[in-house]
């Protein structure tokens, strides 16, 4: 358990100095009231980007579509090669379902394999919040908020989570997010960059996330880097589809 405090803190003091410039030292409280977070509202949403996933044991470059129908479900579908379908997935608040191509074979379970896999619980609004760039939790009066320099941080704590929002002060979104568990020491992190028009509002076309996490009995951490960079992004009250269909001959294997 030390060692795992000892290389959380680590990269926190990494991540701090090369974020010296753009958070400095001096910081002032200030209320609800006087500030805003300009979050994406739509009632469906659809994506397509360049995906790349990296650990100490995988490299993968990969083409990713996403539709999502707010509050309700995700439908993912994961591309790579000559545009060969790999994976295609849909979330739900009570259900995780994974078509696996390659292996041919089904995964059912729930959105807590999610929790699983990363040591962190996240419901299905949360998981949502984050790919879109919006709030984890509401904004209430026991929440922390300061002003530092051109940004506000905005920290939370939920439980055993603690989260910090940075939110840029001249365009009211968030540029990163910090999520800590105390309970698992697990860590997440998120930048969003490279702010685009999506109508009347401005979408991040490049998301970076690293996460820490640790398996059972271990003190070595488990580093992941996940980057989206989006080449499409579009958002429609009109209803989308999203194609989910189990082919017959593949192993359905229930966790």
């Amino acid at each position: 358990m030390i060692m795992r405090k000892y290389y959380i803190l680590v990269f926190l003091l990494i991540f701090s100095s090369c974020k010296r410039n753009f958070i400095p030292l001096d910081s002032v409280s200030v209320t609800v009231m006087d500030f805003k977070v300009d979050e994406i509202d739509y009632e469906y949403l659809s994506s397509k980007s360049k995906f790349k996933y990296k650990n100490e044991n995988q490299l993968i470059n990969a083409t990713l579509n996403t539709r999502i129908k707010k509050n309700e479900k995700i439908w993912f579908s994961i591309r790579a090669g000559l545009g060969i379908e790999f994976f295609r997935g849909l979330i739900t608040k009570d259900e995780f379902q994974l078509i696996d191509r390659v292996n041919k074979r089904v995964i059912i379970s729930t959105p807590k394999i999610i929790e699983k896999e990363f040591k962190i619980k996240l419901d299905f609004e949360q998981i949502e919040s984050i790919l879109v760039g919006n709030l984890l939790y509401k904004i209430s009066e026991l929440d922390k908020i300061l002003r530092e320099g051109n940004i506000y941080k905005i920290i939370q704590q939920n439980q055993s989570i603690q989260t910090q929002n940075i939110v840029s002060i001249k365009t009211s979104k968030i540029e990163k997010l910090i999520l800590f568990d105390e309970f698992t020491n697990y860590l997440l992190t998120v930048d969003y960059d490279d702010f685009k028009p999506l109508g009347k509002l401005l979408f991040p076309v490049k998301h970076s996330y690293t996460s820490i996490s640790y398996t059972d009995n271990t003190s070595v951490p488990v580093i992941t880097n996940i980057i989206f960079k989006y080449n499409k992004v579009s958002r429609t009250n009109k209803a989308l589809k999203f194609p989910f269909k189990i082919p017959s001959k593949y192993v359905v294997e229930k966790i």
